[in-house]
């Protein structure tokens, strides 16, 4: 391990390198012992850590062509000083965890895979026995840096830690535009931009699902340096981030910026670790531009896609689904399901997944039957593998829903293995069923052992795993050893335990649900494949759905799909044409299902839900992976108007794709300045398949390109090919 140099008792300037045409960018973690800083570089952005009184602060962060931060004046005190910025924080034993509390001790730079550096820095507190290890990835060229903390209790009795944030921050002056995703159930994933003023803007997940009410992520811009920093937390649990300027004598676009984003402990209490105990907090990752919102997040979606998300060629281009819930939520027959699966394959879908319902004999109490996973006679009086066998003989693809987090009060786990749960005062906590705790290696071979079985027994080519539970904070702690992080430990278990479910199978889709898009987060994507994004399948309200899930998400992980004109999946066949093809592409933004009745359907429909199916199979492989564009502001969930559109466009910038809405009053004619193409190429464009000509980059960029929809709710697919 390299030791450190001696530290100087001054703070340099981080002096940013400017990258001509021809320079190659990548990632690279460098340490200049001139200026006694760290570098660390990904495609075009930068983050220096210079060293300082013993100590790291933060010196630059932003894009490498940018003028380097200057310190800040202090506020307060007389003569004035300058004042070092930091990028560590938190509160143990009543004492801070700035960079000033903590001594560096030493260093080390690696390069541990592929396309990735890795610096680590360890150090200690300065009064208090605590050790700290801070690990930064630069993620290839996409312009992502990750962090985590590890922290090690190397005193004699237990120690206290009342907060650690993944991400702490000590931005500098001016004024900051404030971007976050807030929603509900059905109404996930909404965008919205705010000026910061004096105080605090503080936002909290404390339902025990990590997408609930906000997203635990963020932008922000600050107005004077014209940069913007995002940042994303990979965990699928409570967490909380805080903006905060106090105003201290001087103007408020003078004070520097305190940025916080990490998680909750149990209960919003102390992490209590043991003697020798440590504890790593989850992955931050964060970039910074000097483009607009879309390009930045593209940054953060290049690394989802290249470096975050598991992925499996089981499931590229994303497959067409048809899903059974819509149109047969409760008892339906095997009849039902294979009559199903023929449209389904008519239709031209990859597979065909049978969801919840499909245990327990008694259809009116089949949510106290959850954890048992055994197929009800009355509805497979032959078996699961019946219908099984005849799905894979239409050439479809056969999945399977699951809660494998959770257990019905009747289930044969929850009466046998009480201790296996979540628990609140002594018992297992009833929130109308019981949370089993992924943490115990028991409940990880117990729920092994029933995917094993379904998977072999019934072929399964696709998993869906569901979560409708929402247990708020509060859970019994062990009475020795880590205190703090009941939830977080299950969570670990769970992640691992899917890992080793991907092992095993790897040609097995992982679909993430949690009632919608309720837990979908940079952490769970680490371990499935694709999410479903909201339990909300209307038409209108379905474009907000997809326009904020590809804000915060490479959109090949955003799973929605066509139901009909009503959530029990019925399609009124005496609309028009143009309509029909509305709800059947607004959820082609992402990975395509449809979930319907069916055998309601009129012929000219199914024909056009083919035609429509087909033209998906067309968009799919240039969506998935995709840089998106915004080209319209954010659409109203409750009643959208004028225009959305979304922008696609392949790494090679040779491909593209357009999906333009028409809602509510808005203007028959429309022109899309198109984004991220080469001014130089010439595209060839089609209309929903049908030729629309040529034309450069350049003039797509400037002049537009010209949309016409009549009357309001239609939608259009563009196809741009670029000429060799």
């Amino acid at each position: 391990m390299r030791k450190l140099f001696s530290i100087s008792a001054a703070s340099s300037v981080c002096l940013s390198l400017v990258l001509s045409s021809a320079q190659i960018l990548r990632a690279e973690i460098t340490q200049d012992s001139t200026r006694k800083l760290f570098i660390l570089r990904s495609g075009s952005v930068e983050y220096c850590l210079a060293q300082s009184n013993g100590t790291v602060y933060l010196e630059y962060f932003g894009p490498t062509q940018a003028k380097a931060w200057e310190l800040s004046p202090a506020q307060q005190g007389t003569p004035q000083h300058l004042t070092a910025r930091y990028e560590t924080g938190g509160r143990a034993g009543g004492k801070g965890l700035s960079a000033d509390d903590l001594e560096l001790t030493d260093s080390e730079i690696s390069h541990p895979r592929e396309g990735v550096d890795e610096l680590k820095l360890t150090l200690h507190h300065r009064s208090l026995p605590l050790q700290f290890v801070f690990v930064y990835q630069t993620m290839g060229a996409t312009g992502v840096i990750t962090r985590q903390t590890a922290v090690l209790n190397s005193g004699s009795a237990p120690a206290r830690i009342d907060s650690l944030p993944s991400l702490s921050w000590s931005l500098p002056p001016g004024e900051y535009e404030l971007t976050y995703l807030w929603g509900n159930w059905s109404r996930e994933r909404q965008p919205r931009t705010e000026l910061l003023g004096p105080g605090s803007r503080e936002f909290v997940s404390d339902i025990g699902r990590s997408s609930g009410r906000f997203s635990p992520w963020f932008c922000l811009r600050n107005q004077k340096l014209g940069t913007r920093y995002l940042a994303q937390l990979a965990y699928s649990g409570n967490w909380q981030m805080s903006f905060e300027r106090t105003p201290s004598g001087g103007a408020l676009e003078a004070e520097d910026l305190a940025v916080n984003l990490g998680m909750r402990f149990d209960a919003n209490g102390p992490l209590v670790l043991p003697p020798t105990g440590s504890f790593t907090t989850p992955l931050v990752a964060f970039t910074a531009s000097a483009g607009d919102l879309d390009e930045t997040a593209n940054q953060l979606h290049r690394f989802q896609h290249d470096f975050a998300f598991a992925r499996t060629p089981a499931n590229q281009p994303p497959l067409v689904q048809f899903n059974s819930w819509y149109p047969f939520p409760g008892p339906g027959t095997v009849a039902d399901m294979k009559r199903c699966a023929d449209v389904a394959a008519a239709l031209g879908a990859d597979v065909f997944v049978l969801d919840a319902s499909w245990f327990s004999d008694d259809a009116k109490t089949w949510w106290a039957n959850v954890g048992d996973w055994q197929p009800k006679s009355s509805f497979l009086p032959n078996g699961l593998k019946e219908l099984s066998e005849d799905v894979h003989g239409k050439g479809l693809k056969f999945g399977l829903w699951v809660e494998i987090e959770a257990a019905g009060l009747r289930s044969k786990v929850a009466q046998e293995h009480p201790d296996w749960f979540f628990a609140l005062d002594g018992k297992p906590y009833d929130m109308g069923r019981y949370h089993l705790n992924f943490a115990k290696p028991e409940v990880r071979a117990w729920a092994r052992a029933h995917l094993d079985r379904l998977i072999r027994n019934y072929g399964l080519d696709w998993v869906k795993f569901d979560y409708n539970t929402e247990f708020g904070e509060r859970l019994d702690q062990p009475a020795s050893g880590r205190q703090g992080t009941v939830l977080h430990d299950h969570l670990a278990g769970y992640y691992q335990w899917l890992d080793d479910l991907r092992r095993a199978y790897p040609d097995l889709v992982i679909e993430n649900c949690a009632s919608g898009g309720m837990r979908f987060d940079l952490g769970i994507m680490a371990h499935t494949h694709t999410t479903w994004l909201s339990d909300v399948v209307d038409p209108k309200a379905s474009v907000q759905l997809g326009y904020g899930c590809t804000v915060e998400f490479t959109p090949e992980v955003c799973n929605h799909w066509m139901v009909g004109d009503t959530e029990n999946g019925a399609v009124d066949v005496s609309k028009p044409v143009g309509w029909w093809d509305f709800m059947l592409r607004v959820p082609m933004n992402g990975q395509y299902g449809i979930s319907s009745r069916v055998f309601d359907w009129s012929p000219e429909f199914k024909e056009r839900a083919k035609e429509n199916v087909a033209l998906y199979k067309h968009l799919r492989e240039v969506i998935a992976g995709a840089d998106v564009y915004h080209l319209t502001p954010p659409p109203d969930h409750d009643r959208p108007t004028g225009w959305t559109a979304l922008q696609y466009v392949a790494p090679a910038r040779d491909r593209s794709v357009v999906m333009a809405y028409r809602l509510e009053k808005g203007e028959p004619k429309i022109s899309l300045k198109l984004r991220g193409l080469d001014p130089a190429r010439r595209y060839r464009i089609l209309e929903n398949s049908v030729p629309r000509g040529l034309r450069t980059g350049a003039q797509l960029a400037q002049d537009g390109l010209p949309v016409e929809l009549a009357p309001e709710w239609r939608a259009v697919a563009f196809e741009l090919h670029a000429e060799p």
